[in-house]
């Protein structure tokens, strides 16, 4: 039976023309990485215990044609990268076309955010429709402590969905977010995996959501974190300073010397993304798109700009262009501390493309 997709040729050259001129935000911001929501749907929980249900919204989800298209229409404005995350994408069974539908248009810079329990069926052929890395949400590295978070006895398949990525050729990274009572003891075991398995890691402060109860002693500091890193292994933290643009927001720290694991450590990397106080509006270079076709310019306040209606209307790609390019200019200044006020997210961030 032939393949869902066909994977781009090699040396495939983006098929969109390129506009001279990219795509900015409202303070001079070049923008050029776009985060897709494919889904609101998760098969797992998470921190705190939350698992998404369908949908209950009128509007239908964007669509594989819809979702490749508008993506397109991104990536000719100069997008050089595509994050898709969710919820859990690997819950759409049309993932791998999609994927192949755009890697050529970004010269294969398509990367993935997923729980990895799904991947060990898909990591194969998802590589071989164009995916270049997958970043694995993983925010206990014991059962017992990941049973309890998730709520389901799935570390095994996540294990194995990141040695089936790996086998498959895909740059792999960690995620971790930390909430107090919760996962604080799995700081220390995470780093000693991803050192085993020489792997990226970031560790996220938790953000919270509007209209939920938040307990600031349930909150962990980036400080707390890189503290309870350098004291449990007993070793030094080297801060990396020169970075890609693209990379994010996260501090990396380089881990020099060597632990009770023994080896050279040397190679491993520890990021922390501090999202509670860092500020990263003058040079932020992400826009969000959700799953049903809305543009966010930002996780905090501003309005979004919806897509999905004018290209069910069949609207042409000048006038999607425009909207795009309105919603970016119209970016304003809208970290929470920037104008002194508390930070709490509106929706969740598998709501708004991560």
């Amino acid at each position: 039976m032939p393949p869902p997709f066909t994977p781009p040729p090699p040396n495939h050259r983006p098929r969109m023309l390129r506009v001279r001129d990219g795509l900015r935000d409202g303070l001079g911001g070049d923008v050029t990485y776009l985060r897709v929501s494919l889904t609101r749907q998760s098969n797992l929980a998470r921190i705190r215990g939350r698992v998404e249900d369908a949908d209950a919204s009128p509007v239908k989800p964007m669509n594989r044609n819809e979702t490749v298209h508008l993506i397109k229409v991104f990536t000719s404005l100069g997008i050089r990268k595509v994050r898709l995350t969710g919820g859990e994408p690997l819950l759409r069974r049309d993932l791998e076309t999609i994927v192949a539908g755009i890697s050529p248009e970004v010269e294969g810079r398509v990367h993935l955010t997923t729980n990895g329990t799904l991947l060990p069926r898909r990591a194969r052929a998802l590589a071989d429709a164009g995916l270049h890395g997958v970043n694995i949400n993983l925010d206990a590295a014991d059962r017992a402590a990941y049973k309890r978070i998730t709520g389901k006895d799935a570390l095994g398949k996540a294990l194995a969905g990141l040695e089936a990525a790996r086998s498959a050729g895909l740059q792999v990274k960690l995620n971790a977010t930390v909430v107090r009572g919760w996962n604080e003891d799995q700081i220390l075991p995470l780093v000693h995996l991803a050192q085993r398995e020489n792997l990226d890691l970031r560790f996220i402060e938790c953000m919270p959501r509007r209209g939920e109860t938040w307990e600031l002693d349930r909150f962990v500091a980036a400080a707390e974190i890189l503290r309870i890193i350098r004291e449990g292994l007993g070793i030094d933290l080297v801060e990396e300073t020169a970075r890609h643009p693209e990379d994010g927001p996260a501090r990396v720290y380089r881990i020099s010397g060597a632990n009770e694991l023994g080896g050279d450590l040397a190679g491993a990397k520890v990021g922390i993304i501090s999202a509670q106080h860092s500020n990263a509006c003058d040079h932020c270079n992400r826009v969000r798109l959700t799953s049903r076709g809305e543009l966010k310019v930002c996780r905090f306040g501003q309005p979004r700009v919806d897509l999905l209606e004018p290209l069910r209307r069949h609207a042409p790609q000048d006038m999607l262009v425009r909207l795009i390019r309105q919603g970016l200019q119209a970016k304003r200044p809208c970290h929470p501390f920037q104008r002194g006020g508390r930070l709490e997210m509106a929706q969740g961030l598998w709501q708004l493309g991560g």
